[in-house]
């Protein structure tokens, strides 16, 4: 009889075992789903990049501009949810953004799945301690990354932005994402100090004239190296989501424009250069020139005959397209192509615009690309092309990133038809119509550009698309400034007018920054 008791018991004792064998698998069960099983489910929509670390940028001097942050973000575990409307309306009081409707849809949809239920990312940490306030089951937080803009949006269209899983969208965020995500820091080209500057000078001209639109860059003529690229309306890259595509085109990579005059510098470039002018040579220009059904004439009436030097400084279109007509179209085309007009740059920034040109090069796009008009190019395009106008002749290599090397470039025109240019240009702002880009001891040179806007097939007279460029000193270049306006409303809407005395502002302030001393004449 005792023997079988001691059977029984064993057999209790077993069952027993089993039993809490049985719960204790459960119960481990339970907690890994809670703790360690939504996280593994989280992965498909939590990206991995979101938890390492992004590598930095810096500008040229070291001053970061993008970076990243620790922060937290917010999810439910529905398994632990025991009153889903009183959660729902705490989390809707904390962030006003998320309504209750919203939240407990969140909750409703995913009442049956085992993934966590994001509710927000990147708290801040007022919002983290609120959360922890409320004392509720299934308030679950996750260790998050937020990429930040110290520069905020003074360097937006230079620097660009990641999205909410930290993936590069625009800018050097994108170009170089996959190193970036590596955690490779990079050193950018750009000074934020004369970023800074040619964002603010831009701005105050913008406002100024109530312009539609604005843009401009700084470069280094020799190296290639744009120190500073701005475009207007811009927007904070810390909120780029609220941002809209018109502040978010970046005009000087991506817009492609007809320039208007300060495209007669490659004209009489191209004309010295095949030796087919000098700067004494004397043209009428007291008549418009027909063609067909268009005439092209001069905005202003100066005066019946001109040399090539005052065609030049005073902005004659009929001058221009004299001496064009002694290029020929088949050289015009040759040299601009040289210059790279006729095809998108291969330059290490995204979003780049592709020219327009015409597809068969009559003596009437022979004429109207002489003076601005009839082929379309970015900024940037235009940039290039004129740092090797004014810098020896060499096509630079254009950079983003800042380079201890430098290559020359390909060899476009000599050194003795730079000269030339750069002693128009210099004419340009001491007597023609650049003067109020003149900054005194700073000698610079440059060019006006005043183009009627295309629109539906013509050109609209009533809008004008303005722009300066200025090479400093311009006797031995370093420095371009290209400021652009698009559509100014104001009193007199012309180049020399409104982006002129611009450009000589962003001259004047970023020059003693870069070391350039002003010349004190005896």
């Amino acid at each position: 009889m005792s023997n079988e008791i001691k059977i029984k018991k064993s057999r209790l004792v077993f069952i027993y075992f089993c039993i809490l064998a049985v719960f204790s698998l459960v119960i481990i069960r339970m907690l890994y789903v809670v703790v360690m099983g939504d996280k593994v489910k989280i992965s498909g929509i939590y990206d991995s990049r979101k938890t390492g670390r992004r590598g930095n940028i810096y500008d040229r001097n070291k001053v970061l501009v993008a970076t990243d942050l620790k922060t937290k973000s917010l999810y439910i575990s529905s398994v632990l949810i025991k009153d889903a409307n009183a959660m729902a309306s705490g989390l809707s009081q904390i962030f006003p953004e998320l309504s209750f409707q919203e939240i407990s849809k969140k909750i409703s949809d995913g009442k049956n799945s085992k993934q966590w239920i994001l509710i927000r990312r990147n708290l801040t940490p007022l919002q983290v301690e609120e959360v922890k306030k409320m004392k509720m089951a299934g308030l679950l937080f996750e260790d998050d990354m937020i990429r930040v803009y110290p520069q905020k949006s003074i360097a937006s269209h230079y620097v660009g932005y990641v999205d909410l899983d930290r993936k590069g969208l625009a800018g050097i965020e994108m170009q170089y994402d996959r190193l970036l995500s590596q955690n490779q820091d990079l050193y950018l080209a750009m000074d934020v100090r004369v970023q800074d500057i040619l964002s603010d000078e831009l701005y105050n001209g913008f406002e100024k004239f109530k312009a539609k639109a604005a843009a401009g860059i700084v470069m280094d003529v020799n190296s290639g190296e744009i120190l500073a690229l701005s475009s207007l309306p811009s927007f904070d890259a810390n909120i780029q989501s609220e941002a809209q595509a018109d502040q978010r085109f970046n005009r000087i990579t991506g817009g492609v424009y007809e320039l208007g005059s300060v495209m007669k510098i490659f004209t009489n470039a191209l004309a010295f250069e095949k030796d087919l002018v000098k700067l004494s040579d004397i043209y009428s220009v007291s008549e418009p020139i027909k063609y067909g059904r268009f005439s092209i004439k001069d905005h202003d009436r100066g005066d019946p005959e001109m040399s090539v030097l005052k065609i030049f400084t005073e902005s004659s279109n009929i001058g221009t397209v004299k001496i064009a007509e002694k290029i020929g179209a088949s050289n015009q085309k040759e040299f601009l192509s040289k210059l790279g007009f006729l095809k998108k740059m291969e330059v290490d920034f995204p979003g780049l615009g592709r020219p327009i040109s015409p597809k068969i090069w009559r003596d009437i796009n022979l004429y109207t690309i002489s003076y601005g008009h009839g082929i379309a190019i970015t900024p940037l395009h235009f940039a290039r092309a004129v740092s090797a106008i004014v810098n020896g002749g060499y096509l630079p290599e254009l950079s983003f990133l800042k380079a201890d090397q430098h290559s020359r470039g390909e060899n476009v025109i000599s050194e003795q038809t730079s000269q030339t240019m750069r002693f128009m240009m210099r004419k340009v702002v001491e007597e023609g119509t650049g003067k109020n880009a003149n900054v005194i001891g700073y000698e610079v040179g440059g060019k006006t550009g005043t183009a009627e806007r295309a629109e539906y097939g013509g050109y609209n007279e009533g809008q004008n698309f303005v722009s300066f460029v200025a090479i400093f000193p311009i006797s031995k270049p370093r420095y371009m400034v290209y400021v652009i306006f698009d559509r100014p409303n104001y009193i007199f809407n012309t180049a020399g007018m409104v982006a002129a005395p611009v450009a000589g502002m962003v001259v004047k302030n970023i020059a003693p920054l870069l070391g350039v001393k002003p010349k004190i004449n005896p």
